[in-house]
């Protein structure tokens, strides 16, 4: 075999190499989705035993080899430049638990519309939402949780302001612990009002919010005296 021969080959060689490569690379750009993270699917599959699902409308969420990808589940959706979940739709699924939910850790600067989505889980009782969640939009006809099913609520570490306020005050719920702790609500007016809106709350945390001070009038923090445990501190430690 000639000199010319052999490096006639190590092109052709190469040449199938760098095709090989483009053509994944092509592959991966199209179809960035691959499959979910192995943490996002067992978040989906924590969240799926914590419900009812008599009809196995959930079946395709599984361990199994064929269920592996959490993006090919039924309701839930990747985002094509990530892969990563970003909606989850169980609407008319006839599923019944949807009592706990915990959202924190995760990031929801984007999200539009969460409290009606809050709205359409009347049976939950404890929502922890430390997730960076934008001012939510107060509407007629939005209010927290109308089935009144509310018992913790822990929206710490989200980017909220007054509005929160303006929406515990324009509804009677059955709250006992409540915790807006690192929140920005300087300026913010009559919150000492919206708090005295709850009468089984007992336990307030409102840490490192730039709260301005109340405005005390003819009435007592509190009427139904059912407080207990109050953190206004702006220590951050």
């Amino acid at each position: 075999m000639t000199l010319t021969n052999i490096d006639h080959e190590k092109q052709i060689y190469c040449f199938k190499v760098f095709y090989a490569f483009l053509v994944v690379l092509l592959l991966r750009m199209n179809n960035p989705c691959i499959g979910c993270s192995e943490r996002e699917m067992q978040a989906l599959l924590a969240f799926k035993q914590g419900l009812v699902d008599d009809g196995n409308i959930l079946l395709s969420w599984g361990r199994e080899v064929q269920n592996k990808d959490c993006c090919q589940w039924d309701g839930v959706y990747c985002s094509n430049h990530t892969g990563h979940v970003v909606k989850l739709d169980l609407g008319d699924q006839s599923l019944q638990g949807l009592k706990h939910l915990d959202l924190s850790s995760t990031n929801l600067s984007d999200v539009v519309g969460w409290l009606e989505a809050v709205n359409m889980l009347p049976k939950l009782t404890d929502l922890i939402y430390g997730c960076n969640l934008p001012p939510p939009i107060i509407s007629s006809v939005s209010v927290m949780n109308s089935s009144k099913s509310l018992v913790r609520v822990d929206l710490s570490y989200n980017n909220l302001n007054s509005s929160i306020f303006q929406l515990l005050s324009s509804t009677h719920t059955n709250l006992v612990e409540l915790d807006l702790s690192w929140n920005n609500f300087t300026g913010v007016v009559g919150w000492l009002e919206a708090i005295n809106m709850l009468p089984k709350l007992s336990n307030l945390i409102l840490r490192v919010c730039n709260l301005p001070p109340p405005i005390i009038l003819c009435f007592v923090m509190n009427s139904s005296k059912s407080l207990v445990h109050v953190d206004l501190s702006d220590k951050q430690s």
